[in-house]
């Protein structure tokens, strides 16, 4: 009996998969397609598969709800992981800023060392052509 037989006779219509197993009952008894559709019928086929679907719509709700309590659990578990390495990483960059502020204050120093020590070395220079100035005035040929 084809599927679409079945629904003609019995006025319902049963999943594919259903409708497999109602095939094997079927093909199981030894009575024509007309009356096996009635005694189906008469004998609650209807009302058990029914039965079977809110079953499986209640195992189904289950899963749901237990994959939603799974997904917020993952969820809360990365967010808390999120804002941990996103503190961490915070931590880390304001470190860094700090060391960098370090560095560049001590390289203004160090600038303003080299500035003075050129200022020193360039008055050291002036001195010393002024005595070497002196020197040649005097007839001292001696280099300093």
């Amino acid at each position: 009996m084809m599927m679409s037989e079945f629904i003609e006779r019995v006025g319902f219509e049963p999943t594919a998969a259903e409708y497999a197993e109602i095939e094997q009952e079927y093909m199981g008894c030894d009575v024509d397609k007309d009356k096996f559709c009635k005694e189906w019928k008469k004998n609650g086929g209807i009302q058990r598969l029914c039965r079977m679907r809110a079953r499986r719509i209640e195992e189904l709700e289950a899963e749901v709800a237990m994959k939603d309590r799974q997904y917020e659990e993952m969820d809360a578990r990365h967010s808390r992981q999120f804002n941990e390495m996103n503190s961490r990483l915070k931590a880390e960059l304001e470190a860094a800023t700090k060391r960098l502020e370090n560095i560049q204050n001590e390289k203004d120093c160090l600038y303003g060392e080299i500035q003075k020590a050129k200022a020193a070395q360039k008055e050291a220079e002036e001195k010393l052509a002024k005595i070497r100035e002196a020197f040649a005035i005097l007839g001292i040929a001696k280099e300093v």
